[in-house]
């Protein structure tokens, strides 16, 4: 394919090699305004951010606007927690009136006993409490008290970058055996990641951010700041390595080829988390846009930063040794070809044992129940449902107009445990109904479901039917999501690798890493955060088409060039870079594990597991395997779509052939 043929990729190419030209040559200048850059950002955010938004709520649904409605007639929503008491096992409540009477006192709230006499809890407003002195007077009389997560503080946690940054020092040291080489990546990924997150808090200014947007942001910036910035340097130490006589040519070159790949892997991540606005959820747009804009800024940096550093470095970049990887990769690709049916049969059968569990997928919010033992609210929930049933934690609250539907008939409803007195405002009767069942599980769901068809004029909200409505409007956005996601892979890789068995495969390939990661996040999580699905499908297809570039693009040069082999030589090439990155990427969301909250656990969990089905299985194994089968037939693509798709050259081949 000529330059003809390959118009768009060779201007990108071309374009992006006078960047990294440029930016070789002004590389103090690259590197001071980077750094102002941050700062700027670090004092919009100083002097301008607010307080993020911890809700997970959805505008629209019916027990949303039932909930609206009962607060404005009953005045009975707002952050009201709970103050949970206990006496010690085999003691009652009784021996500790003096201490009740106080906490009463105190908290100016009527105490709430279980028919055993030994649990019981105070509603209290978030404004109430004001003081931890009458809990602490309580405990020192020998009650437990504990507190629902409306009422205590938030609980610690969230993503570890420092965990991801010393495994990914680690994992540099070893692909590239040279500190400067290793160091490269973090200092871009660590530069990139402040500038992204602290322009997000800046944008609180502007409009609400999720709480959980910067965990996301911090994840997926880092990950693929290390990656994008690897790719790069790889490509540059190869060349060098080759006898490229001038470094700042070889900056330039690798810009353009290599950082073309890096331009439409990023891009292709964006796209999809930007996509995550399908769903028509607040809270998931905001999610999927801060992690966008961290890929953004994390693909700027390194196609601007990268070559200014590289520049500093000069030919110390190689390093004195070659890694024990690149004698590996050949001889890896070399057995996989040559079993290369049994290879695909094992690994597709391995990633769909691994789906099974998708099958029996349940998807939820989080409360207090999933919060770890330690914590005062998940000790709080656990006394409740012990002392008035695990529907105790989940209440249902029933609004009946006119008297539709009386309380007598909700209480003979199979799963109601009780139904509490009335309160009446005009036409409307609010009915407070516990379950028998706990607030995920799916009878619970189930009884949501009965009330709702007693009657028309009857709605049922509170914070349990809140979460199963917004659970079932993502789960049903959730395959058109999936399906744009898949139709925009294949036309993407159709374009790019001009293709029809290599997009095919490319997006089965996705569908098998995603049902394994969602697969063993069930396995070992249960019922799954509702967004959890939506996120995983946005970000790992985003690093999967990146494995794709990164390994393919070097097969289907191989090919182009007319190499005798090109699956085993083009994954030479790519094979290094892969797992590299995959280990950076496994590293960063393990520490999301380690160190993670209730939410975010099982996010970064279910990403981890991804990367390594996609990179591991997929792409090491799957992939050359497959291509191999194909032969010839691998880069067909019928006559009529070869008139009609254009020419990208991802790997910028026609740069390279205008530059020899």
């Amino acid at each position: 394919m000529g330059r003809g043929r390959g118009e768009v990729g060779f201007a990108v190419a071309a374009m992006l090699a006078r960047v990294g030209g440029f930016c070789a040559r002004r590389r103090w200048l690259v590197l001071g305004g980077w750094l102002l850059v941050l700062v700027l950002a670090v004092g919009l955010a100083a002097r301008f951010a607010k307080p993020l938004d911890t809700e997970l709520t959805v505008s629209g649904l019916q027990s949303t606007q039932t909930l609206d409605q009962v607060d404005a007639e009953f005045g009975s929503g707002g952050d009201e927690g709970r103050v949970v008491f206990a006496a010690p096992e085999g003691q009652t409540l009784a021996a500790y009136q003096p201490a009740l009477t106080a906490l009463e006192k105190a908290l100016n709230a009527e105490p709430t006993l279980s028919p055993a006499g030994r649990i019981g809890y105070f509603s209290v407003k978030a404004e109430q409490k004001q003081t931890d002195a009458a809990l602490d007077q309580a405990r020192a009389a020998g009650l437990q008290v504990e507190e629902s997560s409306e009422l205590a503080p938030p609980p610690s946690g969230g993503s570890s970058p420092g965990i991801g940054l010393l495994i990914a020092l680690v994992i540099l040291l070893i692909t590239f055996g040279s500190l400067s080489a290793a160091g490269m990546p973090l200092l871009t990924a660590v530069l990139g990641l402040g500038v992204s997150l602290a322009g997000l808090y800046a944008l609180t200014a502007l409009v609400p951010v999720n709480s959980i947007a910067p965990t996301l942001a911090i994840l997926l910036g880092l990950a693929v700041g290390i990656d994008y910035s690897l790719f790069l340097i790889e490509r540059h130490r190869r060349q060098l390595r080759e006898g490229a006589p001038d470094v700042r040519a070889s900056i330039a070159l690798a810009t353009g080829t290599a950082g073309s790949a890096v331009f439409f892997a990023a891009l292709t991540v964006i796209i999809a988390l930007a996509g995550l606005a399908v769903a028509r959820v607040g809270f998931l747009t905001q999610m999927g846009l801060a992690a966008a804009g961290a890929v953004l800024v994390a693909m700027l940096m390194a196609l601007t930063l990268t070559p200014a550093l590289l520049s500093l470095a000069g030919r110390r970049v190689v390093g004195r040794w070659k890694p024990r990887a690149a004698r590996t990769a050949p001889r890896w690709a070399a057995f996989v070809v040559r079993h290369r049916g049994v290879a695909a049969v094992l690994s597709v059968l391995l990633l769909g044992a691994l789906a099974v569990p998708v099958l029996g997928m349940r998807l939820g919010l989080p409360d207090d129940g999933d919060d770890p033992a330690g914590t005062t609210d998940r000790r709080a929930y656990d006394l409740v449902a012990e002392g008035f049933g695990p529907g105790a934690n989940g209440p249902l609250l029933v609004l009946v107009r006119n008297g539709a539907v009386t309380r007598e008939q909700i209480a003979a409803l199979p799963g109601v445990a009780t139904v509490l007195p009335p309160a009446v405002h005009g036409q409307d009767t609010l009915l407070t109904v516990v379950p028998s069942s706990g607030p995920e599980d799916a009878a619970t769901a189930t009884l949501v479901a009965k009330l709702r068809g007693l009657s028309p004029k009857t709605s049922v909200t509170g914070q349990t039917a809140v979460a199963i409505d917004i659970s079932d409007h993502l789960a049903g956005a959730l395959p058109l999501y999936l399906a744009l996601v898949a139709g925009f892979a294949f036309v993407l890789l159709l374009v790019v690798f001009r293709s029809v068995l290599i997009a095919a495969k490319a997006v089965l390939s996705f569908l098998l890493s995603l049902g394994a990661a969602l697969g063993c996040t069930v396995l070992v999580f249960g019922p799954l955060l509702a967004f959890l699905p939506t996120i995983v499908i946005g970000v790992l297809f985003g690093l999967s088409m990146d494995y794709e570039m990164f390994l393919v693009s070097g097969m289907h040069e191989e090919h182009r060039r007319g190499a005798t082999a090109p699956v085993v030589s083009g994954f030479a090439r790519g094979a290094k870079v892969v797992v590299a990155a995959a280990l950076i990427m496994i590293g960063v969301f393990g520490g999301g594990v380690a160190g993670g909250d209730p939410v975010t656990r099982p996010i970064a969990f279910a990403l981890a597991a991804g990367v390594i089905a996609d990179a591991f299985v997929v792409r090491l194994v799957l992939v050359p395997a497959l291509i191999s089968l194909f032969g010839r037939a691998a880069w067909w693509l019928p006559k009529r779509l070869d008139r009609v798709v254009p020419a990208v050259d991802v790997e910028g081949t026609d740069l390279i052939v205008s530059r020899a």
